[in-house]
């Protein structure tokens, strides 16, 4: 039985109002919020586990401050009672992390909205230092809060994405593994691959909060509809960012962008396999700009999220 705080507003289309500010709320980034974060996420490059890998010294993964993000409308909402649908997220990138920053998480729902009977709601959060003020990272969420009894959870309910991913591999063409603005369209970068383990999951959603979800417990799972706990779409997003940040390096702390559309559920125990293919070279205010479509796909070759990314190449 999810544990229901009803101290906390009821997580539902109608009670959400829109410009509310939710926060701040200060975080710790210190080495157990470090520990937690990159076992949730899965990333144990040496900038965060060691202290010489980075000039700043050893940094807190930004995507693990991206899943408190997602999250951060629970601050007022009861998260043991939402039951949506993740349909896609945007995230920047603009500082590095160092282990030690205390960190300000600020959010507000920024519109919703109706179509074919689901009830569509967009949720804008960023974290900052609380020191200096600068803007570490910042997202864009949009959820299906209210869920019409005839859609099928767990079908994939998503639009596809407006220019479409093709999601083409390029045979004979050797993976990129780094950045440079003399990438031909059409190369691919090298691909990554992560196990949705069940453990991982349930960190990653809330169990350390005793948050009952779909993501940390069977039953709420089978109750809703879906044949086994699945991973936020939001893990789909942290892995792409790995993939980007090993691809793009430095630049990505700093410079980092990705839109990504969850398709379908990604399963406990699911093998997702993280792509990227150069879409080309723009010109942004901060220098030239490596564009890429990204995508996931599980174990079967079905695709479960698709989007777009880019950052700063020297």
């Amino acid at each position: 039985m999810p544990r229901i705080d009803f101290s906390l507003r009821e997580p539902t289309y109608e009670a959400v109002i829109v410009g509310e500010e939710i926060g701040p709320v200060e975080v710790l980034a210190d080495d157990h919020y470090l520990r937690q974060g990159t076992f949730a996420v899965d990333d144990h490059r040496p900038w965060h586990t060691s202290a010489d890998a980075h000039p700043m010294g050893q940094l807190v993964p930004s995507t693990a401050v991206l899943r408190d993000l997602v999250a951060h409308f629970c601050t007022i909402y009861d998260a043991s009672r939402v039951v949506g649908l993740h349909q896609r997220e945007e995230v920047w990138f603009h500082r590095p992390i160092p282990l030690g920053t205390r960190m300000r998480y600020t959010g507000r729902y920024i519109d919703k909205y109706e179509r074919r009977g689901k009830g569509y709601v967009v949720f804008e959060a960023e974290a900052r230092d609380a020191g200096d003020g600068e803007l570490l990272v910042r997202q864009i969420s949009t959820e299906i809060m209210r869920i019409p009894e005839n859609v099928t959870l767990g079908a994939g309910s998503a639009a596809p994405p407006e220019d479409r991913v093709a999601g083409t591999w390029t045979p004979g063409v050797e993976p990129a593994a780094r950045a440079h603005a003399d990438l031909a369209p059409g190369t691919p970068i090298v691909p990554l691959t992560k196990i949705a383990y069940q453990d991982q999951m349930s960190v990653f959603s809330g169990c350390n909060r005793q948050w009952s979800n779909i993501h940390t417990d069977i039953d709420v799972a089978t109750k809703a509809g879906f044949r086994d706990t699945l991973a936020q779409g939001a893990m789909e997003t942290c892995w792409s960012g790995e993939l980007l940040g090993r691809f793009f390096g430095e630049s990505w702390l700093t410079s980092g962008w990705i839109k990504q559309v969850y398709l379908k559920p990604v399963y406990r125990g699911d093998a997702i396999t993280l792509r990227g293919v150069v879409k080309g070279l723009e010109r942004g205010d901060d220098g030239p700009r490596l564009t890429l479509e990204v995508w996931a796909e599980n174990q079967d070759g079905v695709m479960t999220a698709a989007g777009w990314a880019s950052g700063r190449v020297g």
